[in-house]
């Protein structure tokens, strides 16, 4: 599996008083991670919207580690478990990017949707796996 890192620098307005940051915005950084890794491999939640799916998350799981600090270096590394058919599971590791620490571990689950019809697809769309495929396990 090819690990995929985003970068990215805390920003005041993510984080408290302590100069924390709060619990709910690593979820943002997942998300900011997640699309930078599909738009590197020349996909995009616009291509899949014209290609009539969406991919919602059905299942989240963080284990927070050690805290991220206003103005710290982050990378997020994404990397995709072989998906089965009907949902693709990305895994992420936030590091401190300086050191390597890391500060959090994540698991995301994503099934296809319909756009117009809003139900489920039982498979992920075909030719969307293929390319991932194609850049992940080349």
């Amino acid at each position: 599996m090819k690990t995929f890192a985003y970068a990215l620098r805390v920003p005041f307005y993510d984080v408290d008083s302590m100069r924390v940051v709060y619990h709910g915005n690593y979820v943002k950084y997942l998300e900011e991670a997640r699309c930078a890794y599909f738009e590197a491999q020349g996909l995009t939640y616009c291509d899949m919207e014209a290609a009539g799916f969406l991919l919602p998350v059905v299942s989240l799981n963080i284990k927070y580690i050690r805290p991220c600090l206003f103005n710290q270096r982050l990378s997020v590394q994404v990397t995709r478990e072989r998906a089965n058919r009907n949902l693709m599971v990305l895994h992420y590791r936030v590091l401190d990017a300086e050191s390597g620490a890391l500060c959090l571990k994540a698991t995301t689950r994503q099934a296809a949707i319909g756009l117009t019809s809003r139900e489920l697809l039982f498979e992920l769309p075909e030719g969307f796996l293929a390319r991932l495929d194609a850049t992940d396990w080349a």
